[in-house]
């Protein structure tokens, strides 16, 4: 039987200066076999080195990296596990070794990395180990792929950004699409169908119950620090909308 534990959160920050790349990382344990899928964005580096640490593990005790898709906030530490075999769709791959003009999110030197790693292509129906499979989702990108897991008698799904949010169900899509808007709400309709537990790529993880939405665990706050030791801090504004809006930029079809 799988075990599956966030090693960071996911959180979905917009700001004026930018977004923040802020994305989940999840490990699952299924005997001796430790599996990560994403590995998230080079500023959260030493918080995953003590999230395994807290573990019991180092980046080498990982056997398997399964990577939703080739965004950089996904994948940029990926090449800490020299060990471990690396999955993720053909079609991703092949994009970010190559990406179109204009697209700042592709992680084309994570793709080139992939050369001197063990890269495997994964795609729909793929068996990682008993229990785990592959399905295909795209939208949000061209190659994006989730995971099913069975855990406990039950089935999860580690969505990515396929599905980011629980706001992504009243919204019917994720909030960001690079690749295609129809695509990307097939998937949604696909992995809600997969089961009643999601681990999303930038929100807390959550089940629902017929009309109902509960989050299973995770913070609800995070703390921002500045100093005035130079005379004066930046202040912060918060705000809280009831609805974002989609960002709809197909430049991976340009």
């Amino acid at each position: 039987m799988a075990r599956l534990d966030i090693l960071t959160y996911g959180f979905a920050f917009i700001s004026d200066q930018g977004t923040f790349g802020f994305s989940s990382i999840s490990l699952i344990t299924q005997g001796y076999r430790k599996i990560l899928i994403d590995t998230g964005p080079a500023s959260r580096r030493q918080l995953l080195y003590k999230a395994l640490e807290s573990k019991n593990l180092s980046p080498e005790d990982i056997d398997t990296v399964i990577l939703t898709h080739l965004h950089w906030d996904h994948c940029q530490n990926t090449d800490l596990f020299t060990n471990a075999r690396i999955l993720l769709h053909p079609r991703e791959l092949d994009y970010a070794r190559n990406p179109n003009a204009g697209d700042v999110n592709a992680a084309w030197y994570i793709a080139a990395m992939m050369d001197k790693m063990k890269a495997e292509p994964v795609s729909e129906g793929d068996s990682v180990a008993d229990g785990i499979s592959i399905i295909d989702t795209p939208g949000h990108t061209k190659g994006h792929i989730s995971v099913v897991v069975e855990i406990d008698g039950e089935t999860a799904t580690v969505t990515g950004d396929a599905l980011p949010d629980t706001g992504t169900i009243a919204r019917g899509v994720p909030y960001n699409v690079f690749w295609d808007m129809k695509d990307a709400r097939e998937s949604v309709e696909k992995i809600l169908d997969t089961s009643k537990i999601f681990y999303p790529g930038h929100d807390r993880p959550f089940r629902i119950e017929g009309q109902t939405t509960t989050h299973l665990h995770g913070p609800s706050q995070i703390e921002v620090v500045d100093s005035n030791e130079g005379g004066h801090a930046t202040a912060l504004a918060y705000r809280v909308d009831s609805h974002r809006r989609v960002n709809h930029d197909p430049v991976q079809k340009e």
